[in-house]
């Protein structure tokens, strides 16, 4: 009976109920979009950052990590390859043979790091294809090269231009060759652009000295969020073998103390967009109150009990908070698709500090949908605890100081 008369109430004055829902509806608006906006810069950030690079768990050597020497280098394992295609939860995984090199090209030259790939695998995770500015991808048979653009840009090189490379090889010998860049691909992460190459694994096999050996194998995972459970396994399974498990923050503690500290501010952020989204309900819910004070001096008047007035009211907001919430959340759900489809490119000073902290400078929210959720329930719990306000209200009302308001 409560619902319906608190149902039936919300109606009597349209353009106030839907004032309310809709204070509501743009609150969770608002507080999704900051959310997906701040968390997709920072998600493409570590997806672009470990696809190129260390992948979300890297499998290598055990001490490999702390001097990245091709003699912590281990043979390929055919076991090991057939326990990472049995994981479920492990949606791609490419082998790596890495190692810095010298790199020159007439009177420049340039420290880089070189990375024997198997490009069907590789192309899988980084997508290395489709980030093509000039030539074409590498194939598995191919005695040439790939650069990233601004390494070629540095260099002079063009495609079918030949580029020297200079090393250390297996055991200190000297590894040196040259190569014609086959193809030239645009990395959105600035300093990965800038000293990046890539051979066929059989090629830098044969460059480095070492037969059928690899540095790492890098993994990726289809949730982010079981990261530590599917390191767990693998060094479970992979025990007494002599490998070594790392996920990507410990591989790149940087990146993920820039993004700890940016999800703090994000948080202090957020914290005051509540507090805004807080003093506007409040201020409907008053304008609610003293609209109606008149009606409720009257309802008590003629021997309604203040508690069942209160507990009308307070689940009218209640109605209105849900069906705020819900609208809000559905409401901002294409809006984000669309900037999902469509980001946004930044340009001027802001492109350049995201640069200077490795970042793409285009913003393109996130599509979890625990982000909508999540933002539509604080919202939905800030109108439901600030609708308790109507109890104490109306707990104080004099019915003749009512009538005469």
């Amino acid at each position: 009976m409560y619902i319906i008369l608190a149902w039936r109430n919300m109606w009597r004055s349209r353009k106030r109920s839907l004032i309310t829902i809709s204070s509501i509806f743009f609150a969770v608006i608002s507080a999704i979009l900051m959310r997906v906006m701040v968390l997709g810069i920072f998600d493409k950030m570590i997806a672009d950052t470990v696809s190129i690079s260390c992948g979300y768990l890297q499998i290598h050597h055990i001490g490999y990590w702390n001097n990245k020497c091709i003699d912590s280098s281990f043979e390929r394992n055919l076991q090991l390859e057939q326990l990472l295609n049995n994981q479920k939860v492990i949606t791609a995984w490419t082998p790596h043979l890495e190692s810095f090199a010298l790199a020159s090209s007439g009177e420049h030259t340039k420290g880089i790091l070189v990375t024997g790939i198997n490009p069907m695998q590789e192309d899988k995770i980084a997508h290395l294809s489709r980030k093509l500015v000039s030539g074409r991808f590498l194939k598995e048979k191919d005695t040439a090269i790939l650069l990233a653009e601004g390494l070629a840009l540095y260099l002079k090189l063009k495609v079918n231009d030949t580029i020297v490379l200079l090393s250390q090889g297996y055991h200190g010998s000297l590894a040196a060759a040259k190569y014609p860049v086959v193809g030239i691909v645009k990395l959105a992460i600035p300093e990965m652009n800038k000293g990046l190459a890539w051979l066929p694994i059989e090629q830098c096999n044969a460059f480095l000295g070492v037969e059928n050996r690899l540095t790492g194998i890098s993994v990726m995972i289809r949730k982010r969020e079981s990261l530590q459970a599917v390191k767990s396994n693998l060094t479970d399974k992979t025990a007494g073998m002599n490998y070594e498990v790392m996920t990507w923050q410990e591989m790149v503690p940087d990146m993920d103390q820039l993004f700890q500290a940016k999800m703090a501010q994000n948080s202090i952020m957020c914290g005051i967009l509540y507090l805004v989204i807080a003093f506007g309900i409040f201020g409907t819910i008053l304008m609610m109150l003293n609209e109606r004070m008149h009606e409720f001096g009257i309802l008590i008047a003629i021997g309604m009990k203040k508690n069942i007035l209160a507990a009308i009211v307070v689940l009218e907001m209640v109605i209105m908070s849900i069906a705020g919430a819900f609208l809000g959340m559905f409401g901002a759900y294409p809006l984000v698709y669309y900037f999902w489809l469509h980001p946004i490119r930044m340009g001027g000073d802001m492109a350049k500090m995201c640069e200077q902290f490795n970042i793409e400078p285009i913003i393109q929210p996130t599509m979890g949908l625990s982000n909508f959720v999540i933002q539509s329930y604080v919202v939905l719990l800030i109108a439901v605890v600030l609708s308790l306000y109507a109890v104490l209200k109306i707990k104080s009302i004099k019915a003749i100081e009512a009538i005469n308001s």
